[in-house]
């Protein structure tokens, strides 16, 4: 029997994305550090390509801003934030004070759930997915229904991406069928560790 209830989909496809996103977090954060960071590189890096495309698409779907406008925040949410974010450590020691004999250990969190606006969409998306994959997380994005081209296009750039470097399929995921109960299931599930909400 198929399901023909939208929240009933959106629901039981929040759980599908969360269960194959944490399966992908526990092999993401096996890998090295050296290999996770150039991940998040090659992220910045595709998003960048696409900067132009994706904040056309945004602007053309939502009705909201300039591309040009749209261009620079995703410019900002790539090219800009990788280079603040590129030498930081997120993963295993951070930082040590011998005299004070404390030592900082940097864990990841788990399956991240992100929530995104109509009103930046694509550089939303973007600055998202590189915070948690550099600190070791998954994440789930749950995109604006009137917004959910532009985003729907930006987590496949980047998970494309991450799957060709290598990183497990789910790793970066969206709800396609967005309703207000499947966004609940999301905040709401048990194998959610932290939700980013804009």
């Amino acid at each position: 029997m198929a399901i023909e209830d939208r929240d009933l989909q959106s629901i039981q496809e929040v759980r599908c994305l969360v269960r194959e996103a944490k399966k992908a977090q526990r092999e993401f954060c096996k890998f090295n550090t050296k290999l996770i960071d150039e991940i998040v590189k090659q992220l910045s890096l595709a998003a960048l390509t696409e900067a132009e495309s994706l904040a056309k698409m945004a602007v053309e779907e939502t009705g909201f801003g300039k591309w040009q406008d749209k261009l620079t925040k995703n410019i900002v949410a790539s090219e800009k934030l990788y280079n603040h974010i590129k030498d930081m450590k997120t993963i295993g020691i951070i930082n040590e004070d011998k005299d004070r004999k404390i030592v900082e250990i940097g864990t990841p969190v788990g399956v991240i759930a992100a929530l995104i606006p109509s009103t930046n969409p694509t550089s939303t998306v973007i600055y998202k997915a590189l915070i948690a994959l550099k600190s070791g997380n998954s994440i789930v994005f749950s995109p604006h229904p009137s917004a959910k081209k532009c985003i729907l296009k930006t987590v496949e750039v980047l998970s494309k991406t991450a799957i060709r470097m290598g990183a497990p399929k789910g790793l970066i995921s969206c709800i396609s069928i967005p309703t207000i109960e499947g966004t609940n299931e999301l905040m709401k599930h048990d194998d959610v560790s932290l939700i980013l909400a804009t």
